[in-house]
């Protein structure tokens, strides 16, 4: 009667990892550092490490390697590394905007930790730490990456646990994972494909939130001028703002979309000829401003 019972149909075994096909790139000043980094990768199979003693030569090969894990001080000779991940994630530098990342922190101090959350490593580890720290965060990443979420101003791993009050919630992107990929032996072909479908989806989603940005900040700016709160400060902050936001946003509708900017691009010299004179800024500028910058908001922040 056993034979009888209906047959079932069991999940897709995973295929096994072999993490010596793993390429790893280590960006750390110190060579006792870099040492108990390469015994603990060494220790999981990896054995393909290229190293990085300087901020130049980590610049250089992030730029120029095909790594699947990074890891990554985040100062290096005084100099801040989290520009390079942060230019990594944006896609500005290197091959792979998804490269499993751990950041290696000397302090615990609040605004340390924040600058190094915010560049979108997927994981810190504050110095000094044993090889096997090292080692367990490195098959915890392999197995349960976080989702991306993408923002005006971040592009990383999802770390929130409740949105922010008012704040609508971001849309999560499963990115794809190079060190599981090259460990599962996925064809270079499958795997780019996945990543650039998953960057043409948040390429989208940046548009928007760079446009829902623009709304946002002129709003900003017209409350502080009918409440009397504006200053020449305040203002050049804010029209420093919408113009690195503007900028991106012409970049990105022109690259990704197809579309002419023509509009954005006259709202940016608009705000360049405000910005050049901030103290002599009117209500009526900010009005005008604000009327065509949700034009342009309203046009990509809803696609």
């Amino acid at each position: 009667m056993a034979d009888l019972a209906p047959k079932f149909p069991t999940a897709v075994p995973q295929a096994p990892l072999d993490l010596s096909r793993v390429k790893a790139l280590v960006c750390e000043p110190s060579g006792l550092l870099r040492q108990g980094i390469r015994l603990a990768l060494n220790n999981v199979g990896i054995r393909s490490i290229t190293e990085a003693n300087t901020f130049l030569a980590a610049h250089k090969a992030c730029e120029e390697g095909e790594h699947d894990f990074l890891v990554l001080n985040q100062e290096i000779e005084a100099n801040d590394a989290t520009y390079i991940l942060r230019e990594m994630r944006a896609g500005k530098l290197g091959k792979d905007p998804f490269i499993v990342s751990v950041m290696l922190l000397a302090s615990r101090e609040e605004p340390t930790v924040r600058a190094a959350m915010d560049c979108g490593p997927d994981d810190l580890l504050l110095i000094p730490f044993a090889p096997d720290q090292l080692m367990n965060r490195l098959k915890v990443l392999v197995e349960r990456r976080k989702p991306f979420v993408v923002t005006h101003d971040y592009i990383g791993p999802d770390r929130r646990s409740n949105a922010r009050p008012g704040a609508t919630s971001a849309t999560q992107f499963h990115v794809p994972n190079p060190v599981r990929a090259r460990g599962q032996g996925i064809s270079q072909d499958r795997y780019n494909k996945h990543m650039q479908e998953t960057l043409a989806a948040m390429a989208v989603e940046r548009i928007k939130r760079l446009a829902a940005t623009i709304d946002w900040e002129c709003n900003a700016l017209t409350v502080s001028f009918r409440d009397g709160q504006a200053s020449s400060e305040t203002v050049f902050r804010s029209l420093i703002k919408l113009d690195s936001v503007s900028e991106e946003l012409s970049d990105r509708v022109a690259k990704t979309l197809g579309h002419t900017t023509d509009i954005i691009k006259g709202y940016l010299a608009d705000i360049r000829k405000l910005k050049n004179t901030p103290s002599q800024v009117t209500f009526s500028d900010v009005e005008q401003l604000s009327v065509l910058g949700r034009k342009i908001s309203g046009t990509y922040s809803s696609r």
